[in-house]
């Protein structure tokens, strides 16, 4: 089952994310073979927060972008163990599971290392070919390791320690014996006596038995002042010998310096660093440092993108980040036609109508779906706001006649709900000058000039005066924010339907067809609508420039 994305524009309005939560419930009812979750990709305003609570509805997923991350590809829950497990437990994991790395967690699940084939390699050969070794022995891993059982156990179970093996005539064991230090000599023995007498007498850290049948075989051997453990193995010598060695905890041995990725970290990221370490693998962390997966070789070659479906909107310099790097699978959108293309075939449901909610609305009705009294509200809601309660020049017959029926189902009388909508915005005055700029700002690139519109509504035009100067220097900071040739600002007076263009000033703002009031200030009559009134003009008198260049 693939999780689908469905999001809107940057910067985006109360159309954007009612549109993308409605055809998410729609998506998820119609196809059962996937989850189809709403998102945003930038901040809510004033009026979609409104609308949402009004609508019983929490906010989409926030997205910053698309690109592939660790989380996407990750192998989890993963396979690990803890800091005491034995080695042969490690060894074993590795050959059952087939895999080239085990981490190593202490009881919180905090990664402490990782034990691969290096490591393993390191503790039987490193220094240890020349010399007797030593071993970290963990008297809890006895019966996991070889079974059997305590004789006797003493109560320091971690100690370090090397291994004799007392198969030698007993006058050449006292000989070698005399070379060790008693505290950290590990004796695996038969029913030797005199070997075994020596051992107690000498407190030699450990005895482990071999070939006990029962334990009365030992009864007429004293343990009673020996303050060693002693543990029947019920392997020969030679196999309890090499099991033994196993018992040293995973703590040991492991690698404490290894590399580790974060579930948020890109991909590419994660790539660049596999490609730098010698392991096949890395363990991935939460912020607590708590195992949460690992991540390998394999899965980075794996071909993972994200699937997303776009709503009111199609142009890539309006998508989310990374949009480039995702599947799309549908577009429902109202705009013009720009400049996204898709590898495959996909659906892609388009028309002239003032708002994108109204499209999802239809399919509600293609599908045969009927809608419940929160997700009406929601659609509702877009529809009104981007048609300025049906005043937009963008208002088709269709958006009317979807609006009274939404407005029945929802159960809310159209033109008070509609001018609530728009009251709960505050006036102009009371919003930060980086919220009136930002909140609604498209960004188009035609002509070989890249520039960025964004619309605010307001009840009076006169007010803007006073935040004039306010404005225009942060159009200038959003021009180069952006990197923009031009940006502008057209501030909407939903009552009289007349605007106001602000603008950081442009070569070709001289064909603008419309009255100068100040500097970079224009006054725009019977104007509401960014879409079909003022990009038009614009992207035409920019052909107009690009034409005039072309003479001169």
């Amino acid at each position: 089952m693939d999780k689908i994305y469905i999001i809107g524009h940057k910067n985006p309005d109360t159309d954007a994310i009612c549109s993308a939560i409605a055809y998410s419930r729609l998506k998820n009812r119609v196809d059962s073979n996937n989850t189809y979750t709403p998102a945003r990709c930038g901040n809510i305003n004033k009026q979609t927060e409104f609308v949402l609570k009004k609508a019983n509805t929490e906010p989409p997923v926030l997205l910053n972008d698309v690109y592939p991350r660790v989380s996407d590809i990750m192998t989890k829950p993963p396979i690990a163990l803890s800091k005491n497990a034995p080695l042969f437990e490690v060894m074993q994991t590795i050959k059952e599971k087939g895999i080239r790395l085990v981490p190593i967690i202490d009881n919180d699940n905090k990664l402490l290392g990782i034990i691969s084939v290096f490591e393993l390699t390191n503790f039987f050969i490193s220094d240890r070919i020349d010399k007797k070794p030593m071993y970290i022995f963990d008297l809890d891993n006895f019966k996991k390791v070889l079974g059997g059982y305590f004789v006797k156990r003493a109560k320091e179970k971690i100690f370090k320690g090397q291994i004799i093996i007392g198969a030698m005539p007993f006058e050449k064991f006292k000989d070698y014996a005399r070379n060790l230090r008693p505290d950290e000599t590990v004796l695996i023995v038969g029913k030797r006596t005199k070997i075994l007498t020596y051992a107690i007498k000498n407190q030699f850290r450990c005895i482990v038995l071999t070939a006990i049948t029962s334990e009365e075989e030992l009864n007429d051997i004293d343990f009673t002042n020996y303050n060693g453990s002693v543990f029947v193995s019920p392997f020969d010598t030679s196999q309890t010998s090499r099991r033994l060695t196993l018992s040293s905890p995973a703590e040991s041995v492991l690698n404490k310096n290894v590399k580790t990725v974060k579930e948020t970290d890109y991909i590419s990221r994660t790539r660049e660093l596999l490609s730098q370490t010698a392991y096949r693998g890395l363990p991935i962390i939460n912020d607590e440092n708590k195992l949460v997966g690992i991540i390998t070789r394999s899965d980075i070659i794996k071909k993972f993108v994200n699937k997303v479906i776009l709503v009111d909107h199609n142009e890539m310099d309006q998508a989310v980040n990374g949009i480039e790097t995702a599947e799309i699978l549908e577009i429902v959108d109202h705009h013009r036609l720009g400049t996204i293309k898709t590898t495959y075939p996909i659906f892609f449901y388009s028309k002239p109508i003032g708002s994108t909610c109204s499209l999802v609305y239809q399919l509600y009705k293609h599908y045969g779906i009927d809608l419940d009294k929160d997700t009406a509200l929601l659609l509702l809601s877009g529809l009104l706001s981007d048609t300025v309660v049906l005043k937009s020049p963008t208002t088709t017959e269709r958006d009317r006649i979807i609006a009274r029926e939404l407005s029945r189902i929802a159960g809310v009388d159209l033109e008070k709900y509609g001018m609530e909508i728009f009251e709960t915005a505050g006036t102009l005055n009371s919003r930060p000058t980086e919220e009136i700029v930002n909140t609604d700002f498209k960004v188009y690139n035609e002509y070989g000039i890249k520039f960025g519109i964004g619309q605010a509504e307001t009840i009076n035009l006169e007010i803007i005066s006073e935040k004039k100067a306010e404005i225009f220097s942060e159009l200038e900071n959003t021009k180069k924010d952006k990197k923009l040739d031009w940006a502008m600002l057209l501030v909407s007076n939903i009552i009289s339907s007349n605007s106001l263009l602000l603008t950081t000033g442009h070569t070709c703002e001289s064909f603008l067809p419309y009255e100068k009031r100040g500097k970079n200030e224009y006054i725009l009559p019977n104007v509401l609508s960014r879409k079909k009134q003022l990009l038009p003009t614009i992207l035409s008198i920019l052909e107009q420039f690009k034409n005039e260049s072309k003479k001169n």
